[in-house]
């Protein structure tokens, strides 16, 4: 079944030095960000990693790219892209979500956001402190 998923899904170019920063949760200074086409074709081999764990039903997988997800986005300070995938999270009218609660996992998430994208994290702590008063 896992080698199906990884067909579907293809290479990535989540093993070069990029996919390194990603997993490390840090970002070098002195290297360029990627192309916008090597960038858009990371996105998107993230968002079909979430969705083939979802479809597979592995919770904690799917977790484990949507962080990294949200880390990329950040490291690239795509606030737009950011918002939308957090605004799905905080929204969401699934009580769990990848096996985790939907506020905990914001929460989580949020701290992958931290200082890097500071607006678009204070944002989102906001509403999630908001939610949480409410639940």
């Amino acid at each position: 079944v896992l080698l199906g998923c990884w067909a579907v899904i293809g290479h990535t170019h989540l093993d070069g030095s990029w996919g390194r920063e990603l997993n490390d949760g840090k970002s070098s200074t002195t290297k360029q960000p990627p192309p916008k086409r090597t960038y858009l074709q990371t996105v998107q081999q993230l968002h079909q990693r979430i969705r083939v764990a979802e479809l597979g039903g592995r919770g904690s997988e799917g977790k484990q790219w949507l962080t990294s997800l949200v880390r990329y986005l950040s490291l690239n300070k795509d606030e737009e892209r950011l918002r939308e995938v957090l605004q799905g999270v905080i929204s969401s009218s699934k009580s769990l979500i990848h096996g985790e609660e939907r506020l905990e996992l914001m929460g989580s998430l949020l701290k992958v956001v931290g200082s890097t994208c500071q607006r678009v994290y204070s944002e989102f702590k906001q509403q999630l402190d908001w939610a949480s008063s409410r639940e």
